[in-house]
């Protein structure tokens, strides 16, 4: 009589010949048909084990589910049912431009479950010579295999092919901050436009654009000298004020005096024209008194201030941030309390972006303790 075990365990029993045998399902196959596997052996104990072996390695090895989606079908259904719940909008829309214009034209036909390294190579080889720069090509990688990741641990593919391509090389930019003189000139530049001041203010916080964008009066105390960042400003085709990305992100900023009076013009302008904080909270609206655009912020207020005192174009708006940064250090001012201003979530990431400007600020520290050793040395007239 055959001995029926527990759920997926399988069927043990004894033929008239006093073999053993054993019988386990291993779910479906692609057309949808039950698998089975049978084993045999001279006592019950050992089939037993071999059934057990064979639910082992079902767990840790084989596929169990099979699936018949091709890539496009699948990845649809993850940006929808996994990326659009847990991430943030713009990183959703950023994910669904990326597999419209570089993943899908070039194998979202393909089987998922056939999709093998060699096909992803050439992928990326049909990419580079479509003109498709390295950056954009670094992220489409970096979306799918998120995405891959993500099938190999549903159990729709063993193993993650993209583990065969070599990422393409992306130059990092040099970050070169404004010296002390041309901050000067800038800011100078700054008090005749309305909104000027949040240049002012972004060279001496760090904070960033979206966030002094969404910045509120009630999360400025100018007689304590400090801001409070509580939100940063999404932008897709609709303005939206959010909770910053990280922990990290909410943070208080410490205000120097340049700061400090950069608000305080920014606050006679905005009752001059209308907008008392009772009335506009922003600190930085539009005309309208409205969240401020990107692009229309730089073309009719960055680029004509930078430009006006020959800052070149390289020299974009979030590179302020990282004058902050070089300002910071070359005050001695320890990397992770500059990490904390930033708003870094990690200390790696301040020590990556900075460690050039760490070394020039030791070089100079190290000079003014020789100068100041050397006055202090008895033998030294």
């Amino acid at each position: 009589m055959a001995q029926k075990r527990g759920d997926g365990e399988g069927t043990v029993f004894q033929r008239p010949d006093g073999r053993w045998v054993g019988v386990i399902s291993l779910g479906f196959d692609v057309q949808g048909k039950r698998r089975r596997k049978t084993v045999y052996g001279l006592t019950q104990t050992e089939v037993i084990e071999k059934l057990d072996n064979l639910k082992q390695s079902r767990k840790t090895n084989a596929k169990t589910v099979y699936g018949k989606d091709t890539v496009a079908a699948y990845i649809h259904r993850w940006l929808n049912d996994d990326i659009a719940i847990n991430r943030a909008r713009k990183t959703l829309v950023g994910y669904q431009q990326t597999f419209k214009k570089h993943i899908n034209p070039y194998i979202g036909s393909i089987k998922l479950r056939t999709l093998e390294g060699e096909q992803l190579i050439a992928w990326q080889a049909k990419l580079a010579r479509n003109k498709i720069s390295n950056p954009k090509r670094l992220f489409s990688i970096a979306v799918l295999r998120s995405a891959l990741n993500k099938a190999v641990r549903l159990r729709l593919i063993q193993f993650n092919p993209l583990s065969a391509v070599d990422k393409p090389t992306v130059e990092t930019k040099e970050v070169k901050p404004l010296e002390p003189e041309q901050c000067h000139k800038l800011f100078a530049a700054c008090q005749g436009h309305r909104i000027g001041d949040v240049i002012v203010l972004a060279a001496m916080t760090g904070v960033r654009k979206g966030e002094l964008f969404a910045l509120e009066w009630n999360a400025v105390n100018l007689d304590e000298g400090v801001l409070v960042v509580r939100k940063t400003l999404e932008e897709l085709k609709e303005l939206t004020a959010k909770e910053p990305k990280t922990a990290a992100g909410k943070r208080v900023v410490s205000l120097d005096p340049v700061a400090v009076a950069a608000l305080r013009s920014r606050l006679r302008k905005a009752q001059e024209e209308g907008f008392d904080p009772a009335q506009v909270q922003i600190v930085f609206p539009n005309t309208r008194g409205g969240y401020l655009r990107n692009s229309n912020f730089d073309r009719n207020v960055w680029y004509p201030i930078r430009d006006s005192v020959g800052i070149p174009d390289s020299f974009v708006f979030h590179d302020l941030r990282h004058t902050q940064a070089s300002l910071m250090l070359a005050a001695g001012v320890d990397l992770k309390v500059i990490q904390k201003r930033l708003g870094h979530r990690k200390f790696e990431t301040t020590a990556n972006l900075y460690t050039h400007l760490l070394e020039d600020a030791q070089k100079k520290a190290v000079s003014k303790m020789a100068k100041m050793m050397k006055k202090t040395d008895p033998k030294r007239k």
